[in-house]
């Protein structure tokens, strides 16, 4: 017998998951360097700096590696 229902544990793992993601948040917007380097990460982005994943596997050598 359990004290919760289906709906209940299911909704109290959903909930646990949005707090540990809040965490995660919170831990990454404190890291002042991480946030920097995210913001120019999105700008190249943006501007189009970006190659696919495909050709930068094959520039690190990683084929049949990934």
């Amino acid at each position: 017998m359990s004290i919760l229902t289906v709906e209940e544990r299911e909704l109290l793992k959903k909930a646990t998951t949005l707090i540990e993601e809040l965490l995660e948040t919170l831990e990454v917007i404190q890291d002042e360097e991480l946030v920097r380097d995210l913001r120019i990460a999105l700008k190249e982005a943006e501007e189009g700096k970006t190659k696919p994943l495909k050709e930068l596997i094959r520039e690190l050598g990683l084929e049949g590696k990934i």
